[in-house]
């Protein structure tokens, strides 16, 4: 009898922890997403790879600009190469360590700081990520 009380009681306690959780909270991002990156491009050379690409014309208002640019590189499926992140409206990059044997990919994001009035919002925004393989 013990044992179903104590399991009931576990059971009831969860519930209510998970019940009041709000994710939306944690989550928001007010106002309009920014846009991604355009016209990405990739080229090879011997042990270089060069990445260029357009931003965005405008941002959303409270946008801080210049912005950065965030490149997640996966290589053959592991994110084994990191996140490298470029400041000062940067339009292209030199990934020196290119093997051609293997499969790269490269996504960039702009990723840019907002002034935000509320605590629970971060000030770091992302657009989403536009992709070239290699």
């Amino acid at each position: 009898m013990m044992k179903k009380a104590l399991i009931f009681l576990m059971l009831v306690t969860s519930i209510s922890i998970t019940g009041c959780y709000d994710d939306d909270i944690l989550t928001s991002k007010g106002g309009e997403p920014i846009e991604m990156v355009t016209n990405l491009e990739a080229s090879v050379s011997g042990n270089n790879a060069t990445l260029s690409w357009n931003l965005p014309a405008s941002y959303p208002e409270g946008i801080i600009t210049p912005v950065s640019v965030q490149i997640l590189v996966t290589i053959d499926g592991s994110r084994e190469g990191g996140a490298i992140v470029l400041d000062d409206n940067p339009t292209s990059y030199v990934y020196s360590n290119y093997d051609s044997s293997k499969e790269y990919r490269f996504t960039v994001k702009v990723m840019a700081m907002k002034e935000t009035m509320e605590d629970y919002e971060s000030d770091t925004f992302y657009s989403s990520g536009n992709t070239v393989t290699l």
